[in-house]
């Protein structure tokens, strides 16, 4: 997760989906190529070995829930690929379609495309590009509630873990648990807070040695989740190791 949201060169928005079942992985996919073109910025679909060996039957993919667009546009004369907007989002063009001159660069660059040195124009660009963090927000996908809303315990989940965390909460069979699953962990749901105040324990389940989930939701809601259960010795979540590692949570707590 870390290695995606940041290693890049300098600071812009990006966008990290992480699929938890193997719908996900066909939805998220699209909806990937469709943010990236539209917000023109990196989009990761994080997955693992454990989801990419994963087989099972699946409903019915259903076609008319996705569609696509372009985002291009038909240049002018005075086209500037990296026009300073509003929004953060230039206008895209494509070589032969309208009269504009298509000049993009990978180096810090003007309006117009072409390499530059101002240290002015340097920070325009960045706000620019940071700009469309606001408007992205308007699309993140909320996280998944499984289980009752008036719940006491709540189990935090992102990922491939997710029917380990489903099977393993269901076998517990208690009334005041719920699952929170995340097919989104950047941006982070604005009410993401909201879910995690409400309960009077939380625990995180993550296959990395430093949750780093957990750590990305205190950077950004200021909430320290209070149990963490991790694994990073190669190998994935058994439902029977999450299961007991929950309950012996509980009742440390009792």
């Amino acid at each position: 997760m870390e290695l995606a949201l940041y290693s890049s060169h300098g600071e812009f928005p990006k966008i990290i989906f992480a699929p938890g079942t193997l719908e996900d992985g066909f939805y998220l996919t699209q909806k990937a190529f469709n943010l990236a073109d539209k917000y023109q910025v990196p989009v990761y679909l994080l997955t693992d070995q454990y989801y990419v060996d994963s087989f099972y039957n699946i409903p019915e993919i259903h076609l008319d829930r996705i569609s696509n667009r372009n985002y291009f546009e038909e240049t002018k004369k005075d086209y500037k690929r990296y026009e300073l907007t509003n929004n953060g989002i230039s206008p895209r063009g494509i070589p032969g379609y309208g009269n504009g001159l298509i000049c993009v660069d990978s180096d810090e660059h003007d309006e117009e495309g072409r390499i530059t040195e101002s240290m002015n124009i340097r920070t325009q660009m960045v706000d620019k590009r940071l700009r469309k963090l606001k408007e992205i927000t308007k699309e993140i996908l909320p996280p998944e509630l499984i289980g009752p809303e008036n719940y006491k315990t709540l189990i935090i989940g992102w990922g491939s873990t997710y029917h380990i965390i489903k099977e393993a909460v269901e076998k517990i069979n208690k009334k005041n648990i719920s699952f929170l699953q995340f097919k989104q962990i950047y941006p982070i749901h604005p009410d993401t807070l909201n879910y995690l105040k409400k309960a009077e324990k939380t625990i995180i389940v993550e296959n990395n040695a430093t949750s780093q989930f957990a750590k990305l939701i205190k950077l950004h809601t200021g909430y320290e989740i209070e149990h963490k259960i991790l694994q990073y010795n190669g190998l994935p979540f058994s439902v029977e190791n999450v299961e007991k590692q929950i309950k012996n949570i509980l009742q440390r707590g009792q």
